[in-house]
């Protein structure tokens, strides 16, 4: 085991003990059955899985400026725990995914909710009605997380503008994402995919964890900077990773469908690279496939097939092993303490070789 892990292993329960006890204190104070009903869907979708890679980097953001850690940061970690739940909810309404951590995703369960007590008539409506509501409720509460975790105010004001710079940094990624769904092929460009990937992953997974760990701990200028160097082109590998494994994971271990991101035509640089060097025949696959939510399985192994043969796979492993290594240097100068340092170095090697 890593050193990362180990650090998520020890930290992991501390960090599920303030998450359960926050959102039971939630859905008790609420006496009204319907809308306990959402608070209670929140904490099953935010307690069903993850790997809290999110507020461990808060942690370990705190820890390299202070060098301890203490019940405080731990409480302020899972704002950024609820922040993933409340952008997490709202992506699956975006992409129409029923399925997360192998279970139904919010807006699936409460389709099928209003399906079982008032009819199939409006059910989809209602369940991406209610998991906007139950994504909105997460920011909410995110906030409030920090406000109730015992830090001067000061910091805490500066750690809720980093988490809405995070927030709005993330929105403006979906908007690129979605629009580029929207656009052909040849019209997307590599610099098009990293500038979503910097924006919606590397600066809320990586970066904006750290950061607000670091003001939380009345962190210089200097060493904020160093995370920001290292975590963008971490956070950048790590969601290349992450489309990889969008296509070419195992459903059951990656805990959501691999064949999803094909039939809703995501322009990943994998679909990109493909494109850019596919034959006349290749493309016609890749057009006849990409964003065709009723393609086959055969058509969209057809898919995995030219995305392989035309050397994509391989440029983009290859592009995310460089990115984690250039991260993992910048921290070589840094005045971080060196068990933080060792524990950051370790999560970029991580983030390449993960399965799920």
């Amino acid at each position: 085991m890593g050193a990362f892990e180990s650090f998520i292993e020890r930290y992991g329960p501390q960090i599920e003990e303030e998450l359960v006890s926050f959102l039971k204190l939630k859905a008790n104070d609420v006496k009204d059955e319907r809308r306990r009903r959402v608070i209670e869907e929140i904490a099953r979708f935010t307690l069903s899985g993850g790997k809290r890679i999110r507020p461990s980097l808060m942690i370990l953001g705190y820890a390299g400026s202070k060098g301890i850690i203490d019940s405080r940061i731990v409480k302020a970690s899972i704002s950024i725990e609820l922040t993933h739940s409340y952008l997490l909810i709202h992506d699956d309404v975006m992409d129409r995914d029923e399925v997360r951590r192998n279970r139904p995703t919010v807006w699936r369960a409460f389709r099928d909710l209003h399906s079982e007590i008032y009819g199939h008539e409006d059910a989809a409506h209602y369940g991406y009605s209610m998991a906007i509501i139950a994504g909105d409720l997460s920011a909410v509460y995110a906030v409030q997380a920090l406000l109730r975790s015992g830090f001067e105010y000061d910091v805490v004001l500066e750690a809720v503008e980093v988490l809405q710079d995070v927030i709005e940094k993330t929105g403006h990624g979906q908007i690129l994402d979605m629009t580029l769904e929207k656009e052909s092929l040849g019209m997307v460009k590599e610099k098009d995919v990293l500038e979503v990937h910097r924006l919606k992953t590397a600066i809320y997974t990586i970066d904006g964890p750290l950061r607000m760990g670091g003001v939380l701990a009345r962190a210089d200028r200097e060493l904020l900077n160093a995370y920001s160097k290292y975590a963008i082109p971490v956070g950048i590998a790590f969601q290349l990773q992450d489309d990889i494994l969008g296509v070419f994971g195992d459903e059951k271990v990656v805990g959501k469908p691999v064949d999803s991101d094909i039939k809703e035509g995501k322009k990943t640089l994998l679909v990109v690279k493909a494109w850019e060097r596919a034959t006349p025949e290749q493309r016609k696959i890749l057009e006849r496939t990409l964003g065709n939510r009723y393609a086959s399985n055969e058509d969209v192994e057809m898919v995995r097939e030219v995305i392989r043969s035309t050397g994509a796979l391989d440029y983009v492993r290859k592009l995310a092993l460089k990115l984690a290594e250039e991260g993992s240097s910048a921290l070589d100068e840094a005045d971080i303490s060196y068990d933080v340092k060792k524990i950051l170095k370790d999560l970029a090697k991580l983030v390449v070789e993960r399965i799920k």
